[in-house]
């Protein structure tokens, strides 16, 4: 009998699988808990929690301080469902640190009507529903044409934006969640839910500042008021406002920013709009060896990542069954990573045609990857020219696979762009991860005029609805990963526009399908190309001035940094305690602005949007009193936009030429040309320029001279001489992936030219790596003149070049 109960109470302590979701949602309710027990001077955390401590009143307690801490801070009202969440997020935690203990029932009722009352109208909770909207197939092309052709945004290398519509393809053909195809994990926050390895560093920490003398330093930013959980209180923002649990298979405990059941995103973004670096404790950015692979006991790569791989990708070269035609591409696609797959694995695979619009067809873009990459098998297969031009009958073959190169089968698909000494690069192994996705996207969205928010998961309502009805039930939740017993298609994913003329039914007529019932549910009939993409700085600037917390936070930086100043002259030769107070009160500053900002310029852009049809109707009621016919004047022209190179240019006329009446033939060639143009366009690397890069388009034809021919020709100057001018960059001149006018630059000071080759370039080097200079002149074959030290590279700029970099 005692074994008996020795086993029951063993098995009792074991903690449930919970997947990294779930995890990351129990160490950020820790993280609050933590901060609630120093404020409230609880005592320590895990002697709070525990049953014969934690009362409902405490529970209640803590809720309250959630809502004052974190949701009475902001300009808007908060959401009732963000402290459900936190709620359910706390019962989690509490069960894990009983013994799987439960709250009792009762006085979980008891807080649930506290919410529900109390804090419901203390705080002002909003109660709402947020919007859903829905990706049909004309608002994908529209978001196609304007990232291909419109768009002015720079990535870090031109592949983020191929593997950015490639992605989009995929979550509109697939439904498929963003972790799918992107890497989604928690990180630090899904490997110690509970804190238990932080609690021995911590001891271990200790006992050597024991041995030490004792630094007061390191308390600094400790205290209850200091918010080190970046995920989620970085800005004073909840990322819960917008989070919407039956937006999914009404799991319980799933976090934001996960990929799998969040709309929302972190901004991994630096401050030159490029996906941020990691960095070590002190501040540097860690080099990245994009070439290394985690490999097994038997030498093998192995899958280090939860994302898209190569080996979830089959492509085949099919016969044509119409006698006589060219052999046909498939590609059959498998997604494994779908929520749940730690508990439960059901890859799910689906088979892609040809489509005859390159710009909609995804194996071109898989094609292109792969050519990109240089994953296929055989060697030789540089171009698209021989995928299209097979001749299987000949070889006695119905299909034939193009088989990945052994050291690819694992790697991402979609991978991050890593920053280099000369440039950014895209890693081999990192994969993309899903905050820098959900920014691109979201950014596209905004860009293209969208009202509401861009997310993954408008793509895959649109998969959802679209196949619901044309596709029986079972199939429709085998697409979308659904549990059949759920019905959470019908409680999370039905559009609230109803996709029926109820009209023509109730009164007994032919129920038309005129199309204006599918346009009006999808997302593009409310797009403005013409909305904001920003606030202007100088609104921006009132808005700061007229807060009384920046206002309060930017006397205080400038009342200590005058202090520092006074004292040292140099904030770098304060004190450590100082410069680490004047950096935390700069974090400050930093975070309130950037808060007030998203705020402001979504108010901003609903105030457009309703500002811009009362100025139409307005216009149109004028036009029809004074009976005007206005022609479309020289603004009405949309801009050209001049993009860096040209291989983007011809792209997007390739792309954006959506004529289908052509022969198989000039099909064909369209898609070829098409593959090879993105091929070659993710070789390049655009650059952030001032200059605005469209310009009204002009009515009239530009008139062409004939050409005149000098006897006597001028030659053209060598655009790479071995004397450079002084403010020009040694290191951007020999990156070719440049621009030529990015690569000859010239900075208005030498001292700008400094801090550019110093910040960007050389401060990238890592311990033993070796500076290199890639001059056309001292490197013709590109592989670049080395040297042993930096100073040995000064000199031989200054010496060589005549370009004199900082001492």
């Amino acid at each position: 009998m005692s074994k008996n109960c020795t086993i029951r109470e063993l098995l009792s302590h074991l903690q449930p699988e919970d997947s990294d979701n779930t995890k990351a949602s129990i160490y950020y309710i820790r993280q609050k808990f933590i901060r609630y027990c120093d404020h409230c001077n609880a005592g320590e955390w895990r002697t709070a929690i525990l049953k014969q401590n934690c009362t409902k009143g405490r529970i209640m307690a803590f809720l309250r301080w959630i809502c004052v801490t974190y949701l009475a801070k902001k300009r808007k009202s908060g959401k009732r469902k963000s402290v459900n969440q936190y709620w359910r997020d706390f019962k989690m935690l509490y069960r894990r640190m009983n013994n799987d203990c439960l709250v009792d029932g009762d006085d979980a009722s008891e807080v649930v009507k506290y919410i529900n009352t109390v804090l419901k109208v203390d705080f002002d909770l909003d109660n709402t529903s947020k919007p859903k909207p829905v990706v049909g197939p004309d608002d994908l092309l529209l978001l196609l044409v304007q990232h291909w052709a419109r768009d002015e945004s720079v990535f870090p290398t031109e592949d983020d934006r191929h593997d950015l519509a490639t992605i989009m393809l995929f979550n509109a053909y697939t439904g498929g969640r963003p972790a799918e195809f992107v890497h989604a994990s928690k990180g630090k926050a899904s490997q110690d839910p509970l804190g238990e390895a932080e609690e021995v560093n911590k001891r271990e920490r200790l006992s050597e500042v024991i041995e030490k003398d004792y630094d007061d330093e390191s308390d600094a930013g400790d205290g209850p008021e200091y918010d080190g959980d970046e995920l989620f209180d970085d800005d004073d923002q909840d990322p819960l406002d917008d989070y919407d649990p039956s937006d999914e298979d009404m799991g319980m405990g799933v976090g934001t920013d996960s990929g799998y059941c969040t709309e929302e995103t972190d901004d991994p973004m630096s401050e030159d709009r490029c996906p941020a670096v990691d960095v070590d404790d002190s501040g540097q950015p860690v080099e990245q060896n994009c070439d290394a692979a985690e490999l097994d006991e038997f030498g093998e790569a192995k899958r280090k990542y939860k994302a898209l791989c190569y080996e979830d990708i089959r492509i085949w070269v099919v016969q044509n069954p119409k006698r006589g035609e060219r052999d046909l591409l498939a590609m059959d696609v498998s997604l494994r990573h779908h929520k749940g797959v730690d508990n439960k694995p059901k890859p799910t695979t689906f088979l892609f045609r040809e489509n005859p619009l390159p710009i909609l067809c995804p194996i071109s873009h898989i094609l292109a990857r792969a050519i990109r990459d240089d994953a296929i098998l055989v060697d030789g297969y540089t171009s698209a020219e021989p995928f299209f031009d097979m001749d299987l009958p000949g070889l006695g073959m119905s299909a034939i696979k193009v088989h990945w190169k052994q050291e690819w089968l694992k790697r991402p698909v979609f991978r991050r762009s890593v920053r280099t000494v000369n440039s950014w690069v895209k890693s081999k192994t990192e994969p993309m991860t899903y905050p820098t996705f959900a920014f691109y996207l979201d950014r596209l969205g905004r860009d293209a005029g969208f009202e509401d928010k861009l997310t993954s998961y408008c793509f895959r309502r649109g998969t959802a609805n679209a196949v619901n009805g044309a596709a029986s039930d079972s199939v429709r939740d085998q697409i979308l990963r659904h549990d059949p017993s759920t019905g959470v298609f019908g409680a999370a994913y039905r559009d609230h526009l109803v996709r029926f003329n109820v009209q023509d039914a109730f009164l007994e007529s032919d129920v038309s399908d005129d199309g204006l019932t599918r346009a009006i549910t999808h997302t593009s009939i409310r797009c403005n190309p013409g909305a904001p993409k920003g606030v202007p700085d100088g609104v921006m600037k009132q808005f700061y001035i007229a807060d009384p917390d920046i206002a309060n936070l930017e006397r205080q930086c400038d009342k200590l940094r005058t202090k520092i100043k006074r004292e040292y002259k140099f904030i770098k030769k304060a004190p450590t305690k100082k410069r680490k107070e004047h950096k935390d009160l700069g974090k400050q500053l930093t975070n309130a602005k950037r808060s007030l900002k998203k705020e402001i310029e979504v108010e901003y852009r609903k105030d457009y949007f309703f500002r811009i049809h009362n100025e139409m109707i307005k216009t149109q009621l004028e036009r029809h009193h004074n009976q005007l016919v206005v022609e479309k004047s020289q603004e009405d022209v949309k801009p050209m936009i001049e993009h860096q190179f040209k291989e983007r240019t011809r792209l997007q006329e390739v792309l954006c030429d959506l004529s289908k009446d052509l022969s198989p033939q000039e099909i064909v060639a369209r898609k070829v040309l098409a593959i090879n143009l993105i091929v070659a366009l993710a070789s390049r690397q655009e650059l952030q320029t001032r200059q605005p890069r469209s310009a009204p388009a002009s009515k009239d034809p530009v008139k062409k001279e004939s050409p005149s021919f000098d006897s006597n020709p001028v030659p053209e100057p060598d655009p790479f001489p071995l004397v450079c001018e002084k403010t020009q960059c040694i290191c951007c001149i020999g990156n070719k992936r440049l621009s030529l006018e990015q690569q000859r630059r010239r900075f208005k000071r030498v001292s700008h030219m400094w801090d550019h080759t110093e910040d960007v370039h050389l401060s990238k080097l890592s311990q033993g790596e070796q500076p290199v200079c890639l001059h056309p002149k001292c490197s013709p074959d590109g592989k670049g003149l080395f040297f042993d030290s930096v100073m040995h590279f000064k000199y031989h700029v200054a010496t060589i070049h005549k370009i004199n970099l900082r001492p």
